[in-house]
Order: structure tokens, then C-alpha cells, then sequence
């Protein structure tokens, strides 16, 4: 497997030599200090040699930091190298990276652990088990050895899990998704990785669902309830109780949705994601949402109550009288009229439904001034105006009323942070 070797230079040469030794790099970037980078051809790498290490001219750079005790020099010395890691990386599976930071300043070692992090490699660290000044100095001469080899992802793999949680309550369910995504491949330890998958499935299911995708989201929650054991590590017992009850809610729900005929469960998902909507702040989408609702309210009426299939084919004799009179001029051919919503809310009217008045009574019949016509001004509908939250806010109670739904009926998706 061909190694790359990044490691930083101090005053005392034998650490990179031990690391050389260990590692029988192909190619090595040396971080070194002004005053150290001499060091590198008078007496690490002629040592490595004796040893049977041999790094000819064309295998090695050595980089020299301005300052030595300055963070942020060293780390843009440090980062200068990305490329020629990645590039190293690309080159196949079998290419590998090892940063070696245990020389040098403190900044340097720093610098290096900072800005590696995001690279797919292994970290080591050259130590001892005898060190001068009592055990509290540098290690002895000719004492030393690989104390201690670590791929850094299966420790930073957890930081990104934090930060995924923080997507994820916030319903950024793709961000969070492609974020443990992204670090999977930098993962090795099986645990880890598993524990990462399961949680990335979980933010796959809730971010298909949130798309209206109930087919889609019904397969990953069961995988995420075979799992479930993974998430337990990642967010704690009594966490990972909560969601795993949740989840089992979430899946009898998403049946309904998926199996059945009937319109109510999936206007009440339809509100819950109006909802979600208004917590991010995108008033247009959640008015669009409500819109869709109050519509779907009328539908589902008559369609439950008096038969009426398809509102876009209303057979003219289902139509009472004088409304009848008054829409037979839009019937086609075949004696059918085609509703939209506010005549949908007209026919329940004509057809003595407490819905129709309910529906006046609330002001949405009102083409002027209801709520209704602020959604159709939007960039959603028909115009170009930016829906305010006040609109959203009339038009929720509105629908809430109008189906006389409480919000307690509605599905909460859950969050993962400890302070929700």
C-alpha cells in the first residue's frame, strides 16, 4: 500500500526517524521550522538510511514555517498541502495518508491535527516508555515507538453527528443527511460507521416524508426500527426510547397515508408540513400548503357526505337547484362542470353542509378580502408579492376552524438535542 507521510520536524530528530522506520513512506512532506528544516537531510533522513529506510531527493519536501510559534502561519504551511494529499488520495483506494505530529512547536502539532482532520488519513503519534526529568521530559533516545495510531474520523465522526442533530431539529433533514454522508467513506471502525449510517437513514426517512414521499420514507423507518440499537450509542437510552416509540407512531401513520382511501389523514399530514414550514420561516410554501388544505377540507366533504368523486368532473344533476341554473353554462358536452375551490365551498353551501357556512362565516369567501387572495398575489400562485406571516396566521386558524381540527391532531416530527 503506498503511504504518504506528512509529519512535523523538531530538534530532536529520532521521533521522525522511529516514524520513517515505522511507516516506509513512498513520499514525505516534512514540517519544519526555519531552524529545523536543516535537520532533515543533515540527520533524519542519513539515519533512516542506516536504519534501511531509504527517501531518495525525489520523494520528499520539506516546508519551512516563518514562525514557529505562530497558529496561524503554521496552518496555512499545513493546508498549502491539500491538494497534493488529495491528488495522493485520487489515485486509488490503496493510496494512503499518514500525519506524523509529534515534532516541532506546539502550533506546529496543532496546525497540523487542525487542519488534517478533514483529510482521509491516520494520525500517529511517536511517545516512550521512558522520558528523562523523572518521566515528565522528552523520551530517552533510542526509546522510542509508535504510541499511538488512530484514524481521526472514527473520533471526529462524532462532531459531525452533533452537527447533523442540529440540522436535524432545525428540519434540515437533506443538509444533515448529505453532512453524514459525506464523512461515511473516512470512517473505518465498523461500530462507528454503523452507528453514523443509522442515523443518516433517519434523516433520509423524515426529509422523504417532508417531500410528501410516503412510500420512500415508510421503507427507511423500517430499516431505522431494525437499527435501532445503533442510535441507542449516538443520542443516549432514554433519547433513542422516545424516537423508537415516535418512529412505530410514525410508521402506523404513514400506512394510512400509503394504504388507504381515505382524504382526512393526508390533509392532516399536509397541515402538519404547513407547520414545519412556518418554523423555517417560508410563509410562501406554508400558505401554499394551507391553501391546498382548505381545498382538499371541501373534497374530502363532498366526496364522504354526497359522492361526489372528482371535482373536476361534477356531474350537473348531483347540483341543486339554483345552482344548477347558474352553472349549466360551464358544463361541457358530457353535463359536467369543472370546481374550483371557491365553488367547491359554494356547492356545500347549496347542498346545506355546515362546512359551506362555516367557510363564509370565516371570511374566506370573500374574493377581496380573505386571506385567500394574499396567497394568490404570491409567487406561488399568481403574482409576485412575498406572503407575510400575518397572512399565514389568518389562514391557519381559518382552516383549523373550517375542519375543525385542533393542532394536537397534527404529527410532530422529533428532535434529537437534548434541549428539546
Amino acid at each position: 500500500m503506498p503511504v504518504l507521510l506528512l509529519c512535523s520536524v523538531g530538534g530532536s530528530p529520532e521521533p521522525v526517524v522511529t516514524s520513517l522506520i515505522a511507516s516506509k513512506p513512498d513520499r514525505v512532506i516534512f514540517i519544519a521550522s526555519r531552524d529545523t528544516a536543516r535537520e532533515v537531510e543533515n540527520k533524519i533522513l542519513p539515519e533512516a538510511v542506516a536504519q534501511g529506510v531509504v527517501i531518495g531527493p525525489g520523494q520528499y519536501d520539506i516546508r519551512a514555517v516563518d514562525d514557529a510559534q505562530d497558529f496561524a502561519g503554521c496552518t496555512t504551511v499545513v493546508r498549502a498541502r491539500e491538494n497534493e494529499i488529495r491528488e495522493w488520495l485520487g489515485r486509488g483506494n490503496d493510496y494512503s495518508v499518514l500525519v506524523d505530529f509529534t515534532g516541532g512547536t506546539k502550533c506546529m502539532s496543532a496546525a497540523i491535527a487542525l487542519v488534517a482532520r478533514n483529510w482521509s488519513c491516520t494520525f500517529s503519534y511517536v511517545g516512550g516508555n521512558e522520558r528523562t526529568k523523572g518521566g515528565v521530559g522528552v523520551v530517552v533516545s533510542g526509546r522510542e515507538m509508535i504510541f499511538h495510531t488512530e484514524n481521526p474520523w472514527n473520533s471526529l465522526g462524532y462532531q459531525a453527528v452533533d452537527e447533523a442533530i442540529v440540522l436535524f431539529d432545525q428540519l434540515e433533514y437533506e443538509a444533515a443527511g448529505r453532512l453524514l454522508k459525506s464523512i461515511l467513506p473516512r470512517i473505518t471502525a465498523p461500530d462507528v460507521r454503523q452507528e453514523i449510517a443509522a442515523l443518516q437513514n433517519l434523516a433520509a426517512g423524515y426529509r422523504e416524508w417532508d417531500r410528501f414521499a410516503h412510500k420512500a420514507a415508510l421503507t427507511r423507518f423500517t430499516d431505522v426500527l431494525k437499527n435501532m440499537n445503533n442510535l441507542r450509542h449516538l443520542l443516549g437510552g432514554d433519547k433513542a426510547e422516545n424516537l423508537s416509540r415516535q418512529v412505530r407512531e410514525h410508521v402506523a401513520f404513514l400506512e394510512q397515508l400509503v394504504g388507504a382511501q381515505d382524504m382526512f389523514p393526508k390533509i392532516l399530514d399536509l397541515l402538519a408540513n404547513a407547520r414545519r414550514r412556518l418554523h423555517q420561516g417560508r410563509f410562501d410554501d406554508a400558505v401554499a400548503r394551507l391553501y391546498r388544505s382548505i381545498e382538499a377540507l371541501a373534497q374530502h366533504r363532498l366526496k364522504a357526505s354526497y359522492g361526489i368523486a372528482d371535482t373536476g368532473k361534477v356531474p350537473l344533476e348531483m347540483v341543486p337547484e339554483p345552482l344548477r341554473a347558474k352553472w349549466a353554462s360551464r358544463a361541457g358536452g358530457e353535463g359536467k362542470v369543472r370546481l374550483a375551490l371557491q365553488d367547491d365551498y359554494e356547492l356545500l353551501r347549496a347542498l346545506g353542509d355546515p362546512m359551506g357556512d362555516r367557510f363564509v362565516a370565516l371570511g374566506l369567501a370573500d374574493r377581496e378580502k380573505s386571506p385567500l387572495s394574499q396567497r394568490n398575489r404570491s409567487i406561488l400562485a399568481h403574482g409576485f408579492d412575498p406572503v407575510p406571516a400575518k397572512v399565514f396566521h389568518d389562514l391557519w386558524r381559518a382552516v383549523l376552524d373550517l375542519g375543525e381540527i385542533k393542532e394536537s391532531d397534527l404529527l410532530q416530527f422529533p428532535t434529537l438535542s437534548e434541549n428539546h
